[in-house]
C-alpha cells in the first residue's frame, strides 16, 4: 500500500519505486525535471489509512536535494530550485570530529560551491498513527550524511 501510494504521486517516477520487504524499505526518485513534494508524499501515505496494527512504521526518510547551499546567520540552508522550499542543514553528531556537516562547512568556507546534499529528514519517523497525524514541522531540517561540490 505505501509503495503504491508513493508510485501514484505525479512527481515520482513510478518505474523507480522499489520495495524490499526483507529490509523494509521503499526507494524511489523524482521524475526528470520534477521535485518530490514532501507535503503530498505525507498526504498520499496518509490516504492509505494504514494503522499501527499493521506493524508498520516510518523509520526514516533519506533525501538527496540538488540546489544552492548557502550560509547566513549561523545557519546553513539548501534552496530547492524551482520552488519556495528550502531545508535547514544540521549536524548528526555534534560531538563527532569532522563529520559530514563539518566538512560541508569547511567546503563553503573555502568558497566551494555545494550543489547537492544527502541526509535524513528530521521528523519523518515513528509509528504510522503518530507520524500520519500531522505533517512534520517547518522549517524542514536535513541531518547531513553526505554532499557534493561542483566539479572545477
Amino acid at each position: 500500500m505505501a509503495r503504491d501510494a508513493t508510485a501514484r504521486l505525479y512527481d515520482v517516477d513510478a518505474n523507480s519505486v522499489k520495495m524490499d520487504k526483507k529490509v523494509g524499505t521503499i526507494i524511489f526518485r523524482a521524475k526528470k525535471g520534477k521535485l518530490v513534494d514532501l507535503d503530498k508524499l505525507h498526504e498520499s501515505v496518509r490516504a492509505t489509512r494504514l494503522g499501527d496494527s499493521t506493524g508498520m512504521a516510518l523509520k526514516w526518510l533519506d533525501v538527496t536535494v540538488q540546489g544552492e547551499v548557502s550560509a547566513a546567520d549561523r545557519e546553513i540552508r539548501v534552496k530547492v530550485p524551482g520552488s519556495e522550499h528550502d531545508f535547514l542543514l544540521e549536524d548528526a553528531d555534534k560531538e563527532a570530529e569532522r563529520g559530514p556537516f563539518d566538512r560541508l562547512k569547511e567546503a563553503l568556507a573555502r568558497g566551494e560551491k555545494v550543489v547537492s546534499v544527502t541526509g535524513r529528514v528530521d521528523g519523518w519517523n515513528g509509528n504510522w498513527t503518530q507520524f500520519l497525524r500531522k505533517l512534520p514541522g517547518q522549517p524542514r531540517r536535513i541531518v547531513v550524511k553526505d554532499f557534493q561540490t561542483a566539479k572545477p
